[in-house]
């Protein structure tokens, strides 16, 4: 059996124009994960610090072309953020970087990493060939079959759509990928040993995807671990995860006189406050950091939430709406846990 330091991981990171500014803290999260490699393809310059990181500099065009190149077929992107439905397709356009590698995936940087090899295993990796549902962290094996996995039937979005189209399909999820997955039987690992933030809430941070929340929670980063603390009967009680997402948020990087993002780092909604690693947090902390919201701050909120929602779609070009449409059809269809 191959061992923790052989079975080698590359999660692969694209970003074309300014970097966030949570974005050294991923990288900090990143580079504890000493045994994964993570492949960066930018235009900003970007200092790692460990060996793990590998800069590739290069443009969004350059890496259109390279992708024409290499899927043998024309595309019409023009941004970074419709560049990501080209995602499940990086096994075979960056298949050069990864002929050392067992496993390949990509991931968003709007999240913070614990230690990835400690929640998949040797015996997790060798059973199965896809793992996890979401764009946020997706790996594959690096095998013809998970390279080429958007050519089997399943998927509701055509490549004219993905590759010509104005609007974002988002093929590496719901409708694309995943219904691919179940339709063609892959061994497919969708356990949530990650912490996903509900949108409904600006000011509260809760889990989804079937998780437990806690009045009294928050979460945390400190040293490679990503992590939560929850008040349960007075007691404090410790949750680590694979990573942390805190998706559609822009929070910035508070540095105290005597921590930075080698420390201890709070998350909230709106900061990511670095403390020093003696900083214990007790249960006032945890609700200071963390406010819970009562019923009827909840419902205001999950109505603002709807009211948003529904400006976006008003405001949405054609193709785009027709695109949340037809999803929204298909979603009637599935019962699957991950929607």
């Amino acid at each position: 059996m191959k061992t923790r330091q052989q079975r080698k991981i590359a999660i692969i990171v694209t970003w074309f124009g300014l970097l966030p500014p949570y974005f050294s803290l991923w990288l900090k999260s990143a580079e504890y994960n000493y045994n994964v490699d993570f492949l960066i393809f930018s235009d900003q310059e970007i200092q790692p610090s460990s060996a793990n990181i590998h800069l590739f500099k290069t443009t969004i065009e350059e890496t259109l072309e390279l992708f024409e190149l290499k899927l043998n077929r024309k595309i019409n992107i023009n941004n970074s953020y419709k560049f990501c439905d080209c995602r499940p397709f990086f096994g075979i356009t960056y298949s050069d970087y990864l002929t050392d590698y067992e496993f390949w995936g990509y991931c968003d940087v709007d999240l913070v990493f614990g230690d990835i090899l400690s929640f998949l295993t040797d015996e997790i990796l060798a059973k199965y060939d896809r793992f996890f549902p979401y764009g946020h962290l997706s790996i594959f094996r690096n095998c013809e079959r998970m390279n080429h996995l958007y050519d089997m039937p399943g998927g509701i979005y055509s490549y004219d759509e993905i590759f010509m189209g104005k609007a974002k399909t988002t093929p590496e999820e719901h409708f694309g990928i995943n219904r691919i997955c179940e339709k063609n039987n892959v061994r497919w690992y969708t356990e949530v040993v990650f912490a996903d933030f509900s949108t409904r809430f600006e000011n509260r941070l809760e889990v989804v995807h079937g998780q437990d929340n806690y009045d009294e929670q928050v979460f945390l980063f400190e040293k490679g671990a990503a992590y939560r603390l929850f008040v349960i009967d007075g007691e404090i009680n410790r949750q680590d995860y694979l990573y942390i997402h805190w998706q559609k948020r822009k929070p910035i990087i508070v540095e105290t006189k005597n921590a930075g993002v080698n420390e201890k780092v709070i998350i909230t909604s709106e900061k990511l406050i670095c403390v020093p690693s003696d900083n214990i947090l007790d249960q006032s902390a945890i609700r200071m950091f963390n406010p819970p919201l009562d019923k009827k701050q909840r419902r205001n909120a999950v109505r603002k939430y709807y009211i948003k929602k529904a400006k976006q779609f008003m405001a949405a070009d054609s193709a785009t709406k027709l695109i949340w449409m037809r999803q929204k059809l298909f979603g009637f269809f599935t019962t699957k846990s991950y929607l």
